[in-house]
């Protein structure tokens, strides 16, 4: 009855141990989730903030430097780059670090710091612009640029020593919690696996004295056999050893009977016996299905892996094509105008030679800044978030606010059946402003412009339908180099041939596509797709 009751007693520690195991399981799962939203919104907040002096900071100084040097609208470009990006850039940095508790007084200053600067470099451009040179002299001579820069390395310092810390304790508890998991698993081991080898061991017993009762069992049937044959040949003249035969008899089958009550006992432990084990043999069945579906899990994701290095490849292959092509152009004219200034004889020809070498730069530079926009588009793609579409159409109209009063267009939006994507969010602003823009850029002069936005759900995906009634493509003639860098359409409207070009590159790096539909003089259509996430 001991050994019944110790056995009870750690089949009830096994299942409890295992209950325990799945709980601190689902824990340290959700330990795991909650640090890799961390890790994401940290790296999140280093990308952004490195945005803050590249894309805002840094063209600020450049714009108007080149501006100073060649009052050429273009040189100022940058300037406003960084202006329409900074509500972006600066919004994206301070809502993570609002989920992250962060303290944002140092950040708050530096946004100030940075619109005040934005204000002070327009009003310096302004300033050129109207040939008020020595205020600008004065104004520019007080470097306030270098006192802005070294606050935002500064904020970058405290922000950079803050998401490190966020990490270390992201990790210090994934570890904490795979120590806990594993240290439960060695107890399940100590356990179950004493536990087994002890049911086989007494299953065994149990077997060998079945064996030996059914074997005495036979013995005594065939002995009292023999016994009645003989007293049936001697019935009549051994009546009285009958009497004392039969009393013998009688004991014998009380023996019998007790002998037979024990062997129904020992068969009852047997069946309980086996039951233990099959229950046992039912769990470790249950284990390699999970097993197995753990293994195709991991399959899979290795098989799509392995798809997105194949896509990566092509993606390189592409750009290492298009790098050689469009930059042996511009090299080619800069070589052959360098020729020219060390030919030339007098100083009106090196002059028109040296401004010809400088637009020949312009263009090369030009050139690698779009190879460089291409190729950052791939540095982004695991900053995905949940993506209001509202706000954003918001902050692009507000880009296109001028070119929009201009056209008289008109704009309608319906984004009930989905208002948010889940994507990167300055993709999702590019995509919107490239696409809106060249509807009102590509409009037919003979009608005021209508332009319409929706949202459906198609499959597992989220397609964004941006419709113009302008001008129209032939897509019979041009559609198969719609979305190549550099391919432009319509000569009578400036333009590069990039927009498209990014869209499609933006999207594809999203794990989304776009179609277009289109007929000339009637308009277009474009139908992007956004991969779902409920």
């Amino acid at each position: 009855m001991f050994r019944k009751n110790i056995i009870y007693f750690v089949v009830i520690l096994i299942g409890a141990l295992l209950l325990t195991d799945i709980l601190l399981t689902r824990h340290n799962n959700k330990i795991i989730r909650n640090n890799r939203d961390l890790q994401g919104q940290t790296e999140l907040i280093k990308r952004y903030h490195d945005q803050i002096g590249r894309i805002i900071i840094h063209p600020l100084d450049i714009g108007l430097r080149g501006f100073a040097i060649v009052m050429e609208a273009r040189f100022s470009a940058p300037m406003d780059n960084a202006k329409q990006w900074s509500d972006s850039i600066f919004s994206n940095v301070e809502m993570p670090l609002k989920k992250l508790n962060y303290d944002l007084d140092d950040f708050y200053t530096l946004r100030d710091s940075v619109k005040a600067y934005t204000e002070y470099c327009f009003y310096l451009r302004q300033l050129l612009i109207e040939n008020r040179t020595e205020d600008f002299i004065k104004l520019f001579s007080v470097d306030r640029g270098a006192g802005l820069w070294g606050h935002y390395l500064e904020s970058e310092e405290k922000i950079l020593a803050f998401t490190e810390g966020v990490d270390r304790h992201a990790q210090h508890s994934y570890e904490s919690a795979l120590a806990r998991n594993q240290m439960l698993q060695i107890a399940l081991f100590l356990i179950c696996f004493p536990t087994l080898l002890y049911t086989a061991y007494y299953t065994g017993k149990t077997f060998s004295l079945s064996d030996l009762l059914r074997k005495a069992e036979e013995e005594r049937n065939r002995i009292l056999t023999e016994q009645n044959s003989e007293l049936e040949n001697r019935v009549a003249i051994r009546t009285q050893e009958m009497a004392a035969q039969n009393e013998e008899m009688v004991s014998q089958s009380e023996e019998l009977a007790a002998q037979h009550d024990a062997l129904s006992f020992q068969n009852k432990q047997l069946f309980e016996a086996q039951k233990i084990i099959e229950d046992q043999n039912r769990e470790i069945q249950r284990k390699n299905e999970e097993l197995e579906m753990e293994i195709e899990k991991r399959t899979q994701e290795l098989q799509s892996t392995n798809r997105e290095l194949v896509l990566h490849n092509n993606q390189l292959e592409q750009f290492a094509f298009i790098a050689a092509h469009n930059l042996r152009a511009p090299l080619a004219r800069i070589l052959g105008l360098a020729n020219v200034v060390d030919l030339s004889k007098t100083d009106s020809d090196k002059e028109l030679a040296l401004k010809k070498l400088v637009t020949s730069t312009l263009d090369l530079d030009h050139v690698i800044r779009d190879l460089n926009l291409i190729l950052n588009i791939q540095k982004h793609t695991s900053n995905f978030v949940n993506v209001e579409l509202t706000p954003a159409f918001t902050r692009v109209i507000k880009m296109l606010e001028k070119e929009l009063d201009e056209t008289k267009a008109i704009l309608g939006k319906d984004f009930s059946a989905a208002d948010r994507v889940y994507a990167v969010a300055p993709y999702v602003e590019s995509i919107l402003y490239n696409l809106l823009s060249n509807a009102v850029k590509y409009r037919d002069p003979s009608r005021v412009p209508v332009i319409t936005l929706r949202t459906t759900h198609v499959e597992d995906f989220v397609c964004l339908t941006i419709s113009d009634n302008g001008l129209g493509i032939n897509l019979d003639k041009y559609g198969q180099k719609m979305f190549t860098l550099y391919k432009r359409f319509h000569t009578h409207m400036e333009g590069k041939g990039l927009g498209l070009y990014l869209v499609k590159t933006q999207i594809i790096a999203l794990g989304g596509r776009i179609e277009v539909e289109s007929e000339p003089d009637k308009g277009t259509t474009f139908h992007v797709y956004f991969k779902y996430q409920a």
